[in-house]
C-alpha cells in the first residue's frame, strides 16, 4: 500500500504554477489527475474549498481572491485526490492589488511646470484612496479624487519630472511612469496697492511679492530714485512710502519695486498726491461716524473734521483689528460682557460697526451656542473678512465650527448614511446669508412676472442639491484625540473634510451644475462661484448694509450704485462700505422723510457712552438688562437676527426692521437704562460729566452744550425750551445736567439715526 500510494502521489499535477492574480479578478487553475476515481478537493492554505480571508477556489478549480490581500500575502493552492488523500499537487500564488496605469500628468493651475511648489492633477485608472504618487523616487502629499485621478503636491528642479502610481499594502504593485519637463520658473513682481492716493505728508504702505525664485527681496524706488527724494517722496526699505510736504510739479509719482534676483524685472504703482482736507461741519462729521462706529466721541470727531471723510476711512481701514479674548471659565455670559466693552472702547469702530452689521446677515447666537468658545470661531471668521472679501467671510463661515453646531452643518453626510444631508444651513445660506427670497434687479426691486407677482429665487429642490453640495464635514479633531467620520464636538480648529461622507454626484444649484466627482472643498468652492455669480447677491448684501449703516429705506438709485461696486470688485468689503458711507445720500446732511433708522438699544446706549468719554468695563454687570430689551449682545433670538430685515414700520409702506423689538416696554426699558447710567456710576460703566459743569446754572447754556454734544447742533428752538422747562426745578447743577441729557437722549432726535 506504501508503494502505491507514492506512485499515485507522484502521478496528480496542476497548472499554473508560481503565479499571481490580481485582486478583484480570478484565476482558473487545473489539474492532471490520472487515478480512478478521479475526483479531487481543491483547497486553499489547507483549507478546503478556502475562505474570506485567504480566497475560496470551486471544484473546478476557479479561484475568488479576498478583497484585501493578507499579511502575509502567501496562498498555497492545492489539489488532492479524493480517493487517496495523499495524492496531491500544490503551487504557491501570490495576490497583487490592482495596476495603477497612468496616462498623463498635468500641473493642476494648467500650463507647464515650473521650477518650485508644484501640485500636479495625474489621469489614469484603478486609483484608490491610498494610491501614493511618486515623482524621481520621491513620495509626494497625494489627494484621492476618484479611480482616474488623483493631485499631489511637491518642489521640482529643472529637468525631467517622472511619475508614477503606487497601490501600497500586502500586494503592492508600481504602474507605470508618466514624464514631464520642467522649466525654469520666470521671475515676477507684483505690488500692492497697485493704485492709491496719499495726502501730502501722509504714509502710504506697499508690499511686493516676488514669484520665480528664492530670492523675494526688492529695491524700492520713487521716481527712478532708489530710497526717493524729498521733492517726490521717501520710501523705506520695507515699502513704506512718506509723500513730500509740498505739492511736486506732477501729482502722480511712480512707486516701483525691483526684483533683487532679477533687476531688469520690476513692478510698478502711480500715487495719486492730494492736498489735506479742509475741516468739515460738526454735522457732517458726526453723521458720519454715527454710520460708521458706535457713536461719535468728542475724539473721533475731532479727527474726521481734521482728517476728511476720504483720509478717515484709509486710517480705520489700516488699524489692525482688535482681538477677542477667550473669557475666564469659556463663560459666554463674558463674552458678552467683553463685546459691549469693546464697541464702546475698540479703537477700530469702522470694523466693530461693520462686524455688527454682518452679524446680524451672517448669524449665529448663544441661543444655542452656549460656551465662548462655540462663539469665537463664527467671531473670528466675521472679524477675518470685515475689511475683506464676502466670498472668503462665507467660506470660512461655513467651515467654521460655530456653524457647524447653530445650523447642523457638522456631521450633514450624503444620502444613506447617518441622518443625511442636513438642509438647515443650505436654507438660510440662500435666504439669509447670500441671496433673499425673492429675485431682484440691480437697484434692489423685486423682479416680477407678467402678474406683476414676486418671482421666488431659489426652490426647495436648490436646498436639496445645496445640502448634497455641502456634506463631508465634521468636527476637528480634538489633540488626543482618534478622528472619525463624525467627530464629537471641538471648536479649537475649523471643521474637517471627510471624502467619505460627501456627496460626489453632480448637482444642480440655482440653475448651475456642480460636476461629479468633485470632493469636499472643490464642491464649496462650486457653490460659492453660484452665490458670488448670482445676480441676487450683490443688491441684496448691498441693501442689507445700508438698511444696518445708514438708512432703513434707501433709494433704488442708491442701492444700485452699492450693488455695482461689490458686483465689480467681487465682493470686496472695504470697497463696498466705502461705497456706502461715501455715497451722495449718505453724506446728505439734510433729513427727508423717507431718510433714517431707528438705533436698536446697543446703538443708543453705546453711543450716549462715547458721547460723554465714557464706556462699559470688561467686567460690567448689566448685559443682562439688554435682554429685557430683546437685543442681548451675541444672542439674538433666530437666525433672522434680533429684527427681521423685512419688517414695515407699522401703518406705513416704509422699511423700519428695528421698530420690530421697539415696543412701549422697550422704549420704557431703555429709557430706565440710560437714567440709570446718569445717576448711578460705578464699576461697571464710566462717564463724565464735567464739560457740563460750568452750564449748571445756566439753562440755556446747558441745552446749547448738550444739543452740541448729542444732536451736533440740529435740535430744534421748541424742543430747546421743553428742556429749559423741565430742568428749572432741579434742586442742584447734577440734576439739571442728568435732566437735560436724560431727556434728550430719549428724543426722536437723537433716537432715529438721520
Amino acid at each position: 500500500m506504501g508503494s502505491l500510494q507514492a506512485q499515485v502521489s507522484g502521478a496528480l499535477d496542476l497548472w499554473p504554477r508560481n503565479s499571481s492574480v490580481e485582486l478583484g479578478s480570478t484565476k482558473q487553475f487545473g489539474a492532471y489527475v490520472p487515478l480512478n476515481p478521479s475526483t479531487v478537493t481543491w483547497l486553499v492554505n489547507d483549507v478546503p474549498g478556502g475562505n474570506a480571508t485567504v480566497g475560496t477556489i470551486s471544484s473546478t478549480g476557479l479561484y475568488q481572491p479576498p478583497q484585501l490581500a493578507p499579511t502575509n500575502n502567501q496562498r498555497i493552492i492545492k489539489v488532492q485526490s479524493t480517493a487517496f488523500s495523499t495524492s496531491f499537487a500544490a503551487t504557491s500564488l501570490k495576490g497583487t492589488r490592482k495596476y495603477p496605469c497612468l496616462w498623463s500628468a498635468s500641473p493642476v493651475s494648467g500650463g507647464t511646470f515650473q521650477v518650485g511648489t508644484f501640485q500636479a492633477s495625474l489621469n489614469g485608472s484603478n486609483f484608490t484612496p491610498d494610491s501614493q504618487v511618486t515623482a524621481n523616487g520621491v513620495d509626494l502629499a497625494t489627494t484621492y479624487v476618484s479611480p482616474t485621478k488623483v493631485t499631489a503636491t511637491g518642489t521640482a528642479g529643472v529637468g525631467t519630472l517622472t511619475f508614477t502610481v503606487r497601490q501600497p499594502g500586502p500586494g503592492a504593485v508600481t504602474g507605470n511612469t508618466v514624464s514631464v519637463q520642467v522649466a525654469a520658473a520666470t521671475v515676477a513682481v507684483s505690488l500692492t496697492p497697485s493704485t492709491t492716493t496719499v495726502q501730502l505728508g501722509a504714509n502710504q504702505s506697499f508690499s511686493a511679492t516676488v514669484t520665480g525664485h528664492a530670492n523675494t527681496a526688492v529695491t524700492w524706488s520713487v521716481g527712478g530714485v532708489i530710497g526717493g527724494s524729498a521733492a517726490e517722496g521717501l520710501i523705506t526699505s520695507s515699502g513704506v512710502y512718506t509723500a513730500p510736504a509740498a505739492m511736486p510739479a506732477s501729482t502722480s509719482v511712480i512707486v516701483r519695486a525691483t526684483s533683487v534676483a532679477n533687476p531688469a524685472t520690476s513692478a510698478q504703482t502711480t500715487v495719486t498726491l492730494i492736498l489735506p482736507p479742509s475741516s468739515i461741519a460738526t454735522l457732517s462729521a458726526a453723521r458720519f461716524l454715527e454710520q460708521s462706529s458706535f457713536g461719535p466721541t468728542p475724539i473721533s470727531l475731532a479727527e474726521v473734521q481734521q482728517l476728511g471723510i476720504p483720509a478717515y476711512l484709509e486710517q480705520q481701514f489700516a488699524l489692525p483689528a482688535t482681538a477677542f479674548p477667550m473669557p475666564v471659565g469659556n463663560s459666554v455670559q463674558n463674552l458678552q460682557r467683553w463685546i459691549l466693552h469693546h464697541y464702546t472702547v475698540a479703537p477700530d469702530q469702522l470694523r466693530q460697526r461693520v462686524l455688527y452689521a454682518l452679524s446680524q446677515i451672517v448669524v449665529t447666537s448663544t441661543s444655542k451656542l452656549v460656551y465662548a468658545d462655540e462663539m469665537l470661531p463664527w467671531l473670528s471668521a466675521l472679524r477675518q473678512h470685515t475689511f475683506g472679501n464676502y466670498r472668503d467671510l462665507l467660506r470660512d463661515v461655513t467651515k467654521s465650527s460655530s456653524m457647524g453646531k447653530f445650523l447642523d452643518l457638522a456631521n450633514s453626510m450624503k444620502l444613506g448614511q447617518g441622518g443625511g444631508a442636513n438642509e438647515n444651513y443650505p436654507r438660510e445660506l440662500l435666504q439669509l446669508f447670500a441671496l433673499g427670497l425673492w429675485q431682484l434687479n440691480p437697484d434692489g426691486s423685486q423682479v416680477l412676472d407678467g402678474n406683476t407677482n414676486a418671482i421666488p429665487t431659489y426652490t426647495q429642490n436648490d436646498v436639496t442639491e445645496l445640502a448634497l453640495a455641502l456634506t463631508g464635514r465634521t468636527y476637528a479633531t480634538a489633540p488626543g484625540v482618534t478622528s472619525s467620520s463624525a467627530n464629537h464636538e471641538y471648536h479649537g480648529a475649523p471643521m474637517e473634510a471627510r471624502p467619505q461622507n460627501h456627496d460626489i454626484t453632480a448637482k444642480n444649484v440655482l440653475g448651475q451644475t456642480i460636476p461629479a466627482g468633485q470632493t469636499v472643498e472643490p464642491d464649496l468652492e462650486s457653490v460659492l462661484e453660484i452665490l458670488m455669480n448670482h445676480p441676487n447677491t450683490a443688491p441684496f448684501i448691498a441693501t442689507r448694509l445700508i438698511r444696518s449703516l445708514v438708512f432703513s429705506n434707501p433709494s433704488d438709485a442708491y442701492i444700485e450704485r452699492v450693488a455695482s461696486v461689490f458686483t465689480a470688485t467681487d465682493g470686496d468689503l472695504p470697497a463696498v462700505v466705502t461705497a456706502i458711507l461715501t455715497d451722495v445720500e449718505a453724506r446728505d446732511d439734510l433729513a427727508t422723510v423717507n431718510s433714517g433708522r431707528l438705533k436698536e438699544p446697543i446703538l443708543p446706549v453705546a453711543g450716549f457712552l462715547r458721547a460723554l468719554n465714557g464706556q462699559f468695563t470688561s467686567t460690567q454687570q448689566l448685559t443682562y438688562l439688554f435682554s429685557y430689551m430683546a437685543q442681548i449682545p451675541l444672542g439674538p433670538p433666530s437666525v433672522f437676527s434680533w429684527f427681521s430685515p423685512l419688517y414695515r414700520v407699522p401703518k406705513s409702506p416704509l422699511f423700519g426692521p428695528e421698530f420690530q423689538i421697539y415696543t412701549p416696554t422697550e422704549a420704557t426699558l431703555r429709557g430706565n437704562l440710560l437714567y440709570y447710567l446718569l445717576s448711578n456710576p460705578g464699576s461697571d460703566f464710566s462717564l463724565d460729566l464735567s464739560p457740563f459743569q460750568p452750564y449748571g446754572n445756566d439753562l440755556p447754556g446747558l441745552v446749547e452744550a448738550v444739543n452740541q454734544r448729542l444732536l451736533y447742533g440740529r435740535m430744534p428752538a421748541g424742543f430747546k425750551q421743553v428742556l429749559i422747562t423741565a430742568a428749572t426745578p432741579g434742586y442742584d447743577a447734577k440734576t439739571r445736567i442728568e435732566t437735560v441729557l436724560y431727556l434728550t437722549a430719549l428724543s426722536g432726535q437723537y433716537t432715529v439715526q438721520f
